[in-house]
């Protein structure tokens, strides 16, 4: 029986070192096979954009003003709306746009607003210490962008070398005039992108604008394009675009670059399954005013509450300068939480805002930072789970700091220095 036994296992083993070498030998071929593939993509990507570039050199500029056209009109059909004048477009070289960008960010922020809005995010944790933030924001968009639309300029630009008949140029074009659409029937320069005191308006803003042109972009590329060229598509944008500068920036400023796409796509869906286009007019005549309505399109469409306002005094003493007054919101508040804590405990966490508002001051040049920041949630249960969590921070961060909560509101008096909380 023992002898059975020891040739029972013997032959088990032997199965199991057979089978071991067959799966080296499959995961061999595997490697192998998935190599050849990524080498194939990669001359395909080459080959596409080698492609790219040549039509677009093919094109005349005759032939590419009638492509520009063709897609107006059926971005217009898609989107319900009517082109009130003719778009205009500027055509610039792509070594152009980091000029171009940078010189947009000095038209809304001076180099001390700047530079006092970094030191304001990296005092609430937000950034580093020290981030530049027009090197990075400039730095995020000459990577990513195809084109732009300036409400203030009532222009479109692109690039001289754009293949418009690509399925990725014409894509992108009928995004940005979905901008242009907005702008001649509802004046983008009337909306609140560019105030300084409330990030979470500003952001819900631009939620429901791009969210808008985004899903217009969609729908563009299922009805007009080549969807048979998925994957030549996917090789010549996606894999062929670098985002180095995207990867090594701030897990914050990330999120906010991207958060006015994604979730303002979900949002913009939402809109338009509840009433169709109509609704989607109606919200850019009554547009959401914090992410709380973007992240939840209910609070916006059925159950429209305006967030509360606090107001916060100076402190004492005066010797003090205010370099930070604004506003973080749902989006701003689960966004820190997650830095430093669990992504679905922060979301959880965030979910019952209602309002806030944060003071950063500065005592002297690169001085200590002192940040008096006010939140109001919807009940005294979300106060809680807030508080809990940003007590979490706090400890992890290594931060001094007072948090008290009272009802439903919880107030935050917090600094690197334990000397500037002393009475």
């Amino acid at each position: 029986m023992k002898k059975f036994l020891h040739q029972l296992v013997f032959l088990a083993l032997l199965l199991a070192v057979a089978f071991l070498g067959w799966r080296v030998a499959e995961i061999t071929r595997e490697n192998r096979a998935l190599r050849d593939t990524v080498a194939q993509l990669e001359s395909e990507r080459r080959e596409l954009q080698q492609k790219d570039a040549a039509r677009a050199r093919a094109l005349k500029p005759e032939e590419q003003a009638n492509v520009r056209r063709q897609i107006e009109q059926q971005t217009s059909e898609l989107r319900g709306l009517s082109f009130e004048q003719p778009v205009t477009y500027k055509m610039i070289e792509r070594n152009e746009l980091p000029r171009i960008l940078q010189q947009k960010v000095r038209e809304v922020y001076s180099p001390q607003e700047l530079r006092d809005y970094s030191r304001a995010l990296a005092t609430l944790g937000l950034v580093p210490e020290g981030t530049d933030l027009q090197d990075v924001i400039v730095g995020l968009y000459d990577e990513q962008v195809a084109a732009f639309y300036v409400p203030e300029e009532h222009t479109l630009y692109t690039f001289k070398d754009a293949a418009f008949s690509g399925n990725l140029d014409r894509v992108t074009l009928a995004h940005e005039l979905t901008h242009v659409l907005q702008d001649q029937n509802f004046d983008l320069t009337n909306f609140p992108l560019k105030v300084k005191d409330n990030d979470d308006l500003a952001l819900a803003t631009s939620a429901l604008i791009e969210g808008d042109a985004t899903v217009l972009m969609t729908q563009y590329y299922a009805q007009h394009l080549d969807t048979g060229n998925v994957l030549g598509d996917l090789l010549g944008g996606v894999m062929g675009q670098n985002t180095a500068k995207f990867q090594a920036a701030p897990a914050y400023l990330r999120e906010m670059m991207l958060f006015p796409y994604e979730q303002g796509a979900e949002f913009a869906t939402a809109v338009l399954l509840s009433g169709g286009t109509g609704a989607l007019n109606e919200a850019f005549r009554h547009p959401p005013t914090c992410t709380k309505q973007i992240l939840h399109p209910e609070e916006f469409l059925h159950n429209r509450r305006e967030p509360e306002a606090i107001e916060l005094e100076q402190p004492d003493p005066k010797d003090w300068k205010l370099i930070g007054n604004n506003v973080l919101g749902e989006f701003g508040i689960r966004s820190l939480l997650e830095q430093y804590g669990d992504a679905f405990q922060a979301e959880r966490a965030a979910q019952g805002w209602d309002g806030d508002r944060y003071h950063v001051y500065e005592r002297g040049t690169n001085g200590p930072t002192l940040l008096l920041w006010t939140t109001a949630w919807d009940t005294e249960q979300d106060a809680k789970e807030f508080e809990t969590a940003y007590n979490q921070v706090v400890q992890r961060r290594g931060v001094s700091a007072q948090v008290q909560r009272d009802g439903d509101r919880v107030s935050i008096r917090q600094s690197k220095d334990p000397e500037t909380l002393r009475p």
